[in-house]
């Protein structure tokens, strides 16, 4: 016959498990408001010291920052991409009646400049060529990305939201939420719970700093570097730049991009500055501040701090670039508890 105590156990599993299942849709916000209060908490605790006030004047003074710095750049960016729209519809209007003259470097490229030449003035230079190949793109094709892309959107904005949210009210009571929680971990696991747990909030913070300082960092340095050679909307373009520098690896491909607008327009200099500069910047950004901001507040080597970060965006999405390191650092925090001694 089951004990007390493990029908307790049991009742407290299903309460959870149906919490959970119920709470499923907005999971991904709560962990996002959790992320961001435990990376900003120092700020809210020296903001609270600084001014006088309750804690709810506390925590919308700093909910207020955070949506601002959420939600001006994503407005921006669609602003941008509005007015990009439009004028893309309209070249490609223009570009129908009078063709796409072929760039004047086409041919000079090596080994297949003249093919490449050649297929573009087949296509692209003539206009009724032009339409021929405009009209082999599916337009039910576009509509529906252009529908599902809408979606995704409406879907992030509403996510933000709830982040927002939820964000206000871990300021305005998270002091008395990480005490309980301590304590629960203490209570579940002993000191090593507690120590576990205030290990995964050091680990976040210290990824938070090393992921998205960093990779802002790398997207202002670079950005200034495509204001410089010229490139078209530099600043959104930095800003871009900035987004997937927190992602390894994702960043070339925005300056790659660049560099091949640069050159289709004639600045052979200016495209290699900015895919040069950018490798450069990547590399000092990469393997020499991030490592060390994040591996250093942690005791995390680089290899484990890069595993932490894939295995955490494949897994969990972009919340896991700042949960899989916190991931890593417990576990070798866990290792070193298992192997002291030995």
């Amino acid at each position: 016959m089951l004990t007390q105590d493990t029908l307790k156990t049991y009742f407290s599993m299903i309460i959870l498990a149906s919490a959970i299942w119920l709470m499923h849709g907005f999971i991904p916000a709560l962990l996002w408001a959790v992320v961001i209060a435990i990376a900003t908490w120092p700020l809210r605790v020296r903001i609270a010291q600084t001014i006088a006030g309750s804690n709810m004047r506390v925590a919308a003074l700093m909910t207020a920052a955070v949506a601002i710095l959420l939600f001006f750049p994503i407005i921006y960016a669609l602003f941008r991409a509005a007015s990009d729209i439009g004028a893309l519809t309209h070249w490609i209007i223009a570009v129908q009646k009078t063709g796409i003259a072929a760039p004047l470097w086409l041919h000079t490229v090596p080994v297949f400049g003249e093919q490449a030449s050649r297929w573009w003035s087949e296509n692209l230079t003539d206009p009724a060529s032009l339409s021929v190949f405009l009209g082999r793109f599916d337009s039910a094709w576009i509509k529906t990305v252009a529908q599902n892309l809408g979606a995704q959107a409406a879907h992030r904005l509403i996510t933000l939201v709830f982040t927002v949210t939820t964000l206000f009210f871990l300021y305005e009571g998270g002091d008395e939420l990480s005490k309980k929680t301590l304590t629960l971990l203490q209570k579940l696991a002993g000191e090593t719970g507690k120590r576990y747990g205030l290990q995964a909030a050091i680990a976040i913070r210290a990824t938070v700093n090393g992921v998205v300082l960093v990779g802002l960092g790398e997207g202002l340095v670079i950005g200034i570097s495509y204001g410089i050679a010229g490139a078209p909307h530099a600043a959104i373009l930095g800003l871009l730049t900035g987004a997937l520098a927190m992602i390894p690896f994702a960043a070339p491909l925005i300056f790659t991009g660049v560099s091949v607008i640069l050159l289709a327009q004639g600045n052979m200099a200016g495209a290699a500055g900015v895919f040069i500069f950018g490798m450069l910047v990547l590399s000092i950004g990469d393997h020499v501040v991030r490592p060390k901001i994040i591996g250093g507040s942690v005791e995390l080597p680089f290899l484990w701090v890069l595993f932490g970060i894939l295995g955490g965006v494949e897994v969990f999405g972009l919340i896991g670039l700042f949960v899989g390191p916190a991931l890593m650092a417990l576990v070798i925090m866990m290792w070193n508890d298992m192997t002291q001694g030995s």
